[in-house]
């Protein structure tokens, strides 16, 4: 092998320790870059011919050249932030972004991101800074997350009201208080009942009603436990065919029994027209009481539920399911990536989810620019879905994910790149001296 070779061998040295401070420096430029991911050179030697030596054979190699540029997936610190819409990922995954006005024409406009940089535009979409729409999820009527994927969008801002259908009672009624006596008489509600309770109802136009509840204990059959009824009412000015001589108009009623441990047994409510309130609301709605689940026809064991016990009455827990007309106040993200509207009325609805997508091979993903990625053939094809399910993380709201990249080690790395390009350029001095000796042999 000529001596020459040497020269060329000390050049590819030069070239790979060259591309490799390129890698260092890009590293080190994009250290405080959010969710930049640091490339790592790889080189491999290069072999040139087998030769014949008095020991047997042997191989010469013709120097270095570079393998690849494999990217460094690993999780970068999360920062905090105070704009709810920059969303960091926690685990494996990566934001989905659908953006067909791409320069790059081999992503099919699909790329995939770990900077959660987003904010709505003025669609409503939840974009990134390039104009990209963040894909995922949406939420129907019912709050049923799609499975389709599509473009994150947010345009309800406000909701219609709902009346009020059901009415959950957690109470307990004091076992140890005698009947009435007579019957039940609204227009002296308080003097024949034995305890009562209020609660706020809505209309169908999302207008709010005091509901009194007034219970009454009922004789005791023979081994039997206690047994009430219920009469919910309200005020007479708020239905439309009030009795003159009453305050009150009577909404629902129905019966209570318990068992003889004071645990609910049977519930029932008696056949009614429903209540017509006043202003156009519509007619004959219908308010049922629920006082958690029986024993009876619905198997419960007694917790959560009204008892009637030797204690003061009480009312332990209402809620109804009404509520008035909403605007959107903010939103809140949740760990799964679902997105939540919270509205001025206190209702939270589901609105829609981002979704994260996985690879089976991750460093087979190609670099477009602007930290995106995009697949290949050597990627796979994605696996999309919500966070926290399957291999997917967490998404934080307010934060964003920082480089990965060690700057320390990436000054360790230009220290031995620095020194391996000095000792490459080292071999081509000396070979050129001995080239001289060679040429010196003729005086």
């Amino acid at each position: 092998m000529p001596i020459s070779q040497a020269l060329y061998t000390g050049v590819t040295g030069l070239s790979v320790m060259s591309d490799g401070m390129s890698v260092v420096a890009n590293n080190i430029a994009n250290a405080n870059a959010k969710g930049f991911k640091k490339d790592r050179a790889e080189f491999e030697d290069m072999l040139s011919s087998d030769l014949s030596t008095g020991g047997g054979g042997g191989q010469v190699g013709r120097g270095a050249r570079m393998r690849a540029v494999r990217t460094i997936h690993t999780q970068g610190g999360i920062a905090v932030t105070d704009n709810l819409t920059d969303m960091a990922i926690q685990g494996q995954g990566f934001f989905v972004l659908n953006n067909p006005n791409t320069e790059v024409q081999e992503s099919a406009g699909k790329f995939y991101t770990r900077v959660g940089s987003f904010v709505f535009d003025k669609d409503g979409y939840l974009s990134d800074p390039s104009g990209g729409h963040v894909m995922g999820f949406m939420a129907g009527k019912t709050g049923a997350l799609s499975s389709k994927l599509q473009d994150v969008r947010i345009e309800t801002n406000s909701i219609p009201p709902k009346k009020t259908d059901v009415v959950t009672m957690d109470v307990n009624l004091d076992a140890r208080m005698k009947p009435v006596p007579g019957e039940f008489d609204i227009k002296n509600a308080e003097l024949t009942s034995n305890f009562n309770n209020t609660i706020n109802v809505f209309d169908s136009h999302g207008r709010s009603h005091p509901m009194t509840v007034y219970y009454k204990r009922m004789e005791a059959e023979e081994g039997q436990g206690p047994s009430w009824k219920w009469f919910a009412t309200v005020d007479s000015k708020e239905v439309t065919n009030p009795d003159p001589e009453s305050e009150a108009a009577l909404v629902s009623s129905g019966t209570v029994k318990f068992s003889s441990k004071g645990l609910l047994e049977v519930e029932e409510m008696d056949e009614s027209e429903g209540v017509n309130f006043i202003d156009g609301a519509e007619p004959g709605q219908i308010v049922k009481l629920d006082f958690g689940k029986n024993i009876g026809e619905e198997k419960g064991n007694g917790l959560n539920a009204s008892r009637s016990i030797s204690s003061k009455s009480v009312t332990n827990y209402h809620a109804q399911d009404g509520y008035e007309a909403g605007n959107i106040k903010t939103l809140k993200i949740e760990l799964d990536g679902s997105i939540r509207g919270i509205y001025t009325n206190g209702v939270q609805r589901q609105l829609g989810a981002v979704a994260l997508a996985t690879f089976e091979n991750q460093d087979g993903l190609l670099k477009a620019g602007r930290n995106l990625f995009y697949g290949t053939l050597d990627s796979g094809p994605p696996k999309i879905g919500l966070a926290q399910s399957g291999t997917r993380g967490a998404v934080y709201a307010s934060s964003l994910e920082e480089s990965n990249v060690d700057l320390a080690q990436e000054f360790v790395n230009m220290i031995m790149t620095q020194r391996g390009f000095q000792a490459n350029s080292r071999s081509i001095t000396t070979t050129d001296s001995m080239i001289e000796e060679v040429v010196n042999l003729k005086r």
